[in-house]
C-alpha cells in the first residue's frame, strides 16, 4: 500500500459524521489527495495526499487503484463525492463560440493526438468560457466505478472560482499554487482573467524566469501587483526568497475566519492545502 505524504485525519473515524460531509477527491498527473468537509459545521474533518509516482512494477492506474481500495476513509459513505481533475490538457473557450463538437480539435490543435484520453467541458462560474479538457480515460472509469454518484470538475474552472479573490478595477493579481516540481499561474487584471497556466520548474531561477516574462507580457507592474501564494512552499525556502526580490506585494493564501479545521491540520501551514479547501467550498 503506497504510504501517504500528508496524513492529517483524526484517530477514530465518527460515521455518522462521515454521511453528513462531502468528499472531494483531487487527482493529477502525480498526485491524488482528498478532503472531507462538513458543510453544516463549516469544518474540515481531515486530508489525506498520495504521491503518483512511478513505481518500479506498477502503472499510475494500478497505484491508483491500490489507494482507492485500501485506504479506509475510501471505503466509507458520505453524503456527496466531487472529483477535480488536476491535468494540464485544459483550455479555455468563450462562450459565445463554444460547441460541444469543438472539444476534440480544440484540444489537438494545442495539445496533440498521441494521448487518447475523454474529453469533459463545463462552464466556468463567473465567466463567460467553457472550459474544455482531457483526463485519462482509464482513470476516469475507475473513479466512476468507485464513486458512482460522483460530481466532475476541473481544477482550474474551481481555482477561478475563489469568492475571497475578487479584484477590483484596474487590480492585478497573481494567484500561484507550488507543487515540487510544477506551479500553476492565474492571472487577473480586474475581474478579467489573463492566463492559467502550470509550468514544470527545476530551481527558483526558473520560477523567476516564468513569473517576469508573464509580468512583460501582459503588462504588469512588479511593485504594484498581489502576488497570492499557495502550496508546498515556505518563508524559509530560497523560493519564497527569490519572490520577494522581485515582487513587493507577496502574501500567503488564507482560508475565510468562518471556516473551522480539525486540531490535525494545525500542525501545518494552511496555505499548503487552502486551493483544494476552497474548492470544497464550491461545489
Amino acid at each position: 500500500m503506497l504510504k501517504a505524504n500528508f496524513d492529517i485525519v483524526p484517530e477514530m473515524r465518527d460515521s455518522e459524521e462521515l454521511r453528513n460531509s462531502q468528499l472531494l477527491i483531487e487527482v493529477g498527473e502525480k498526485m491524488f489527495s482528498f478532503v472531507i468537509y462538513n458543510k453544516e459545521q463549516k469544518r474540515f474533518v481531515g486530508l489525506r495526499q498520495y504521491n503518483l509516482d512511478y513505481t518500479p512494477g506498477k502503472t499510475m492506474l494500478e497505484n491508483l487503484l491500490e489507494i482507492v481500495t485500501n485506504d479506509e476513509w475510501l471505503q466509507s459513505q458520505f453524503k456527496e463525492a466531487f472529483i477535480i481533475y488536476n491535468y494540464t490538457d485544459s483550455n479555455f473557450l468563450p462562450e459565445k463560440v463554444f460547441h460541444i463538437e469543438l472539444n476534440q480539435p480544440v484540444t489537438e490543435i494545442l495539445y496533440g493526438n498521441a494521448k487518447k484520453g475523454l474529453l469533459l467541458s463545463e462552464k466556468v462560474i463567473g465567466y463567460k468560457m467553457y472550459n474544455i479538457y482531457r483526463v485519462p480515460r482509464e482513470i476516469h472509469a475507475l473513479l466512476q466505478r468507485k464513486f458512482s454518484s460522483g460530481n466532475y470538475w476541473h481544477y482550474y474552472t474551481l481555482l477561478l472560482y475563489d469568492q475571497q479573490v475578487q479584484p477590483s478595477a484596474g487590480e492585478q493579481v497573481i494567484k500561484m499554487v507550488m507543487r515540487a516540481d510544477q506551479f500553476l499561474v492565474a492571472v487577473f487584471n480586474g475581474e478579467k482573467i489573463q492566463l492559467i497556466q502550470s509550468y514544470t520548474y527545476q530551481t527558483p531561477d526558473d520560477v523567476s524566469y516564468y513569473l517576469l516574462g508573464i509580468c512583460n507580457k501582459f503588462n504588469i507592474s512588479q511593485d504594484k501587483v498581489t502576488l497570492i501564494v499557495s502550496g508546498l512552499l515556505d518563508e524559509q525556502s530560497r523560493l519564497y526568497q527569490e519572490l520577494l526580490k522581485y515582487f513587493l506585494q507577496v502574501q500567503w493564501d488564507r482560508m475565510p475566519e468562518s471556516i473551522k479545521l480539525d486540531k490535525a491540520f494545525s500542525a501545518f501551514p494552511t496555505h499548503y492545502f487552502s486551493p483544494l479547501l476552497k474548492m470544497a467550498l464550491c461545489v
